[in-house]
């Protein structure tokens, strides 16, 4: 994969203070992947992604007819993740299609404000391209860049090998393991929790 350095730009925001990224990605099949942060106007799309993914794969903390969200509901948490220094909602893209989602979420109290927790999911159809690979550099480099984030963790089902060993090959490490913290479809699974310093 390659960035194509005349579509690659940094966008500041004075309203953010901070740094947001949008890139321009050529893949390796020549598709152009486009990660940008997300704005109220992908609700709509989003929550239809959501709904999408959430059916694809029992890798997912949810099934899609468990995250039923109103629009509004949709545009207050990308507003709230776009106005808070310490969190970020970044959207992927090919052509019109939304492939994939990530966000950073915190918690407001002054102790904890530090640790953001990350999701990522990529649609079934675009595994396998390095879309989550590049979703994470982003992030990545984001909360390195970032005044308050020092630590980033998530959680992934144990048995979900190909996400685990691509948390670890970006740095992240085992912290910790809930047994019988999912149950899908009549079988209980344990979860990982890892988790990266940033420094």
């Amino acid at each position: 994969m390659k960035l194509l350095p005349l579509e690659r730009s940094l966008l500041f925001s004075k309203k953010m203070n901070r740094k947001t990224a949008m890139q321009t990605i050529l893949l390796k099949n020549k598709e152009q992947l486009i990660i940008r942060e997300a704005t109220k106007e992908d609700a709509s799309r989003a929550i239809d992604y959501i709904k999408k993914v959430g059916d694809e794969t029992d890798f997912l903390t949810f099934a899609g007819d468990e995250l039923s969200r109103e629009k509004s509901e949709q545009e207050k948490i990308i507003e709230d993740h776009r106005i808070a220094e310490n969190q970020i909602f970044l959207v992927a893209e090919i052509g019109n299609e939304i492939v994939g989602l990530l966000n950073v979420a915190t918690r407001k109290r002054e102790r904890l404000k530090h640790v953001g927790e990350f999701g990522i999911s990529v649609l079934k159809a675009h595994w396998g391209k390095g879309i989550a690979s590049i979703m994470l550099k982003i992030m990545i480099n984001w909360a390195k860049e970032n005044k308050i984030i020092t630590k980033l963790n998530l959680q992934v089902l144990s048995h979900n090998e190909s996400a685990i060993k691509l948390y670890k090959k970006h740095g992240f490490e085992m912290e910790g393991c809930m047994r019988r913290d999912f149950y899908i479809k009549g079988q209980y699974y344990d979860a990982y929790f890892m988790g990266m310093l940033i420094d």
